[in-house]
């Protein structure tokens, strides 16, 4: 039986809804394979991701590489006229209804038996009695980790890497997902975990203790990017699947997971105070060296 391939970084459960959607508007089953954003990205690159018809979600910093971009179809028949100029590539290989939010996580009953507030910015957890007790993504490894980075230096700049810092004499645990910060949260092994809306909102349903807030010094999203290979056999098919990323129903399920709508059929859902959308070509740019002063700083032997 014909069905569609996708690949994708995002969150398993936010993906079983907007697949269930593609679905049932193409005609078309599609089967996934979900990898981090840097396993996902090398795979594409080296061709170790097979036949894929469907990119679905993957962060735009990562798409702005030409290596990458190249292996993705023109999407000439897809209307993205209700998009912003900055959510779609400029050769419309690409286009971005959402964007994924950076967010801390944790729970406000632990905090307050160990004496502590929530910490609403990057600037509160550099004080002594976060030690140990923070978890965070490695930037070169996870897209969450990454958007948190690149937030803190648009707010700061250069000033951003005397806080990290502080943070990293607080030996804080290091992973290489979203998921991570939160399960360390949750098993009693850190007091905040850093992550992204989507992971965090769907742990605070299974566990209703947890909440979470954008970091007032982090207030950035990262457009998620969605795509179709160039070549693919399906490409009528995944362009209409594509295509119900712009409707009302997959606007509803962003937001539901805690994301940035930015266009499609519903274009009133950003607020004049909300985040505002990260610099991807900058981003891109300095990614590499960003990640290995990162690294450099912090003892990214002491994962989860």
């Amino acid at each position: 039986m014909d069905e569609l391939i996708a690949i994708s970084s995002m969150e398993h459960a936010e993906l079983a809804e907007f697949i269930a959607g593609m679905e049932a508007h193409a005609g078309m089953p599609v089967r996934l394979s979900r990898w981090s954003t840097s396993e996902l990205i090398e795979r594409v690159i080296d061709g170790t991701a097979g036949d894929w018809d469907l990119l679905l979600g993957t962060a735009a910093t990562a798409l702005l590489d030409p290596a990458l971009t190249s292996r993705l179809r023109v999407l000439d028949a897809l209307d993205v006229s209700s998009l912003p100029p900055n959510a779609v590539d400029a050769g419309r290989r690409w286009f971005s209804p959402s964007g994924f939010v950076p967010v801390f996580c944790y729970d406000p009953r632990v905090l307050a038996a160990n004496g502590l507030e929530p910490p609403l910015c990057w600037e509160a957890l550099c004080a002594p009695a976060w030690s140990t007790r923070i978890a965070l993504p490695d930037p070169g490894r996870s897209g969450a980790g990454y958007l948190h980075l690149s937030a803190l230096l648009e707010h700061y700049g250069e000033q951003a890497w005397a806080r990290l810092a502080d943070i990293a004499r607080l030996q804080p645990a290091i992973s290489g997902s979203s998921t991570a910060p939160i399960e360390a949260v949750l098993d009693g092994r850190a007091w905040v975990g850093v992550t992204v809306s989507t992971a965090a909102t769907r742990a605070a349903l299974q566990h209703p203790s947890l909440r979470w807030c954008v970091p007032a010094d982090a207030q950035r999203y990262e457009f998620e990017a969605f795509g179709c290979r160039e070549g693919s056999q399906h490409a009528v098919k995944a362009s209409l699947a594509l295509g119900w990323m712009l409707s009302d129903d997959a606007a509803a399920i962003s937001r539901r997971y805690g994301k940035v709508v930015v266009g499609g059929s519903s274009s009133d859902t950003l607020a004049a105070t909300g985040p505002e959308p990260l610099d991807a070509i900058a981003a891109s740019h300095a990614k590499v060296e960003r990640c290995a002063r990162w690294q450099a700083l912090f003892d990214t032997g002491a994962g989860l």
